[in-house]
Order: structure tokens, then C-alpha cells, then sequence
């Protein structure tokens, strides 16, 4: 398996994604998961008439230093909770920016729903999470991109979300799209329980992408594996068991927070806190821990 990171880990620290790129060389990484994040908002020139300089400025660096991007992340709006109409413009650019990128996987959250009530409208809430989808069908048709779902934690527990194997596997049946499948965050289940094998055997051919970070089981923290209570050997075991190391899978961190990035220490300097460097070390030892969780297993590719 080869190892990848989101572009998000030096967020704060450029201003621009082709100088997020740069940021990489000499940590080891050589493959990114380009994040949409935080491009969506009033006035981001990602959502204007000149959204393509930025992502092409992006590509032409990535593609000078010997970088490429594996897979992608939406905007962070959630389509219950935020104005429907810029979700979707956000998503649509996304794809759209993928097509540019030549990414094929595109994370677009589901959104999780207070409207309905879990159990008792649990099909109210597929619909409404396959109508939102359905939206986004002729734009993954034209571009060939794939729109992967992610498990998530609800916030209550009469919160409807998908966060195990079989809910996502439920929606994925239940859309029947072929450009649709499944990123499976280990931190996001790590919060619902530690032993995550059976939920990753149980997407099956829907898996097509993961999210490797960590947590306290009790916070979405975005740690680096070995910093919380994530049970690597359940998941490793649960990758290799649904044949998603067979094939192809890439084994993506999102530990942004490993080292918090710039600007987000509470009210201290930013210019001070953290230092570049030490956050470059701090991505160069998050290669360093996947390459030896995946040389445990024989599966390190460069």
C-alpha cells in the first residue's frame, strides 16, 4: 500500500495550494488527498469565475516536484444542517476541480440529521440522503468521478448518520449508483468502538478509500496512530480481510492535528505557534508511522 496525507496538514501555513504542495518535500509523502475543506465560503475564489488558476497552479507544482493526488475532500457544509443550494455549488465544484486534477475519489459527508428521528425515520432519512446525491449523479457521470460517503458519529443519540459498516452498506444498496462507494474513517469509528475489523469486512466492494487518524475515543481529535486508544491491528486486519489492500488501496492520513496548525492555538501569536518546522517534523514522523504500521503487515509500496 502506499501512503498519502491531506493537503490540510499545512493549512494556515500558506496561502495558496500550490504552496501547500511545496510544504511536502522532505517528509516523504509523495502522494496527497487534495482538501476542499475550507474553500467554500462567501468570496473564496474557489466558488468564482477564476476557480481554475488556484487548482492549476496547485497541479503544475505537484506535477514539477513529483507529487499526485490520490483522492479528495468536499467542502465541510452539511446539507441538513447548512444552505442546500451552496452545498451543492461546493460539491459540484468539487468534482468538477477533481475532473481538472485527475482525482477519481471524491469525500462528500452525507450530513447528519436532526429532522428525523433515528430509528423510527430512518427511511425518510435515506431518501433524503439519496435525493442529495442524486443531485450530484450527472456531474460524477460526466466527470467519471466517484462520490465516496463517510461513516460519522452522531452528535445525540437520536441523531440519524450512518457510522458503522452495515449502515453505509444500507445506503450504498439503497442509492444503487455506480460512482457511489465508501471512505471508511477509523477515528470517526474509533469513537463508536475499538474493534472496527467486521465493519470494514462488512462495505465490501464499497470500499474504496480511508481516513487513517486517532482520538481519545471520545473527541474527533485527528491524531497520528499510537497517540490514542485506535486499535491499528483491528483495522489492518479488517483492510486485508475486505481485499481493499489487494487492491489498489491507499492508506490516507487525516492526522492535521497531529501538531495543531497555525492560527489554531487558542489566542496565542500565530506567527509563533506552531513553528513551520516543527509542524514539517511532525508530518515527516506521521511517514514514518505509516510506513512501519504497513511494513508490519508486508504491504509498505513506495
Amino acid at each position: 500500500m502506499k501512503l498519502a496525507t491531506t493537503l490540510a496538514d499545512f493549512r494556515g501555513y500558506c496561502d495558496d495550494s500550490a504552496a501547500q504542495v511545496r510544504c511536502f518535500e522532505g517528509t516523504g509523502f509523495r502522494h496527497l488527498d487534495y482538501s476542499f475543506w475550507v474553500l467554500n465560503y462567501q468570496g473564496s475564489p474557489f466558488m468564482g469565475d477564476d476557480w481554475v488558476k488556484d487548482i492549476a497552479a496547485a497541479a503544475k507544482e505537484a506535477e514539477k516536484l513529483g507529487f499526485d493526488f490520490v483522492q479528495a475532500h468536499s467542502p465541510s457544509n452539511d446539507y441538513f444542517r447548512s444552505d442546500k443550494e451552496e452545498v451543492l455549488k461546493g460539491n459540484i465544484r468539487s468534482i468538477e476541480a477533481c475532473a481538472y486534477l485527475g482525482i477519481k475519489k471524491l469525500v462528500v459527508h452525507s450530513g447528519r440529521s436532526t429532522e428525523f428521528i433515528a430509528p423510527d425515520d430512518k427511511r425518510k432519512y435515506l431518501e433524503s440522503v439519496r435525493d442529495f446525491y442524486e443531485k450530484l449523479y450527472p456531474y460524477m457521470e460526466k466527470y467519471g468521478v466517484h462520490v465516496l460517503a463517510e461513516n460519522y458519529t452522531p452528535s445525540s443519540k437520536n441523531e440519524c448518520s450512518f457510522f458503522s459498516g452495515e449502515d453505509l452498506k444500507e445506503l450504498l444498496d439503497f442509492c444503487d449508483h455506480p460512482l457511489l462507494g465508501v471512505c471508511w474513517d477509523v477515528g470517526h469509528g474509533n469513537l463508536q468502538r475499538n474493534d472496527q475489523h467486521d465493519d470494514i469486512v462488512a462495505l465490501g466492494k464499497y470500499l474504496k478509500a480511508v481516513h487513517i487518524q486517532d482520538n481519545l475515543g471520545v473527541n474527533d481529535n485527528h491524531l497520528a496512530p499510537l497517540m490514542g486508544t485506535l486499535n491499528i491491528d483491528s483495522v489492518m486486519r479488517g483492510l486485508i480481510d475486505n481485499g481493499f489492500t489487494g487492491n489498489g488501496g491507499i492508506f490516507t492520513f487525516e492526522c492535521d492535528n497531529i501538531v495543531r496548525n497555525q492560527g489554531e492555538w487558542l489566542k496565542r501569536d500565530k506567527n509563533k505557534y506552531p513553528d513551520y518546522e516543527v509542524k514539517h517534523q511532525s508530518i515527516r514522523l506521521l511517514y514514518e508511522i505509516g510506513k512501519m504500521i504497513l511494513n508490519n503487515y508486508g504491504l509498505y509500496e513506495e
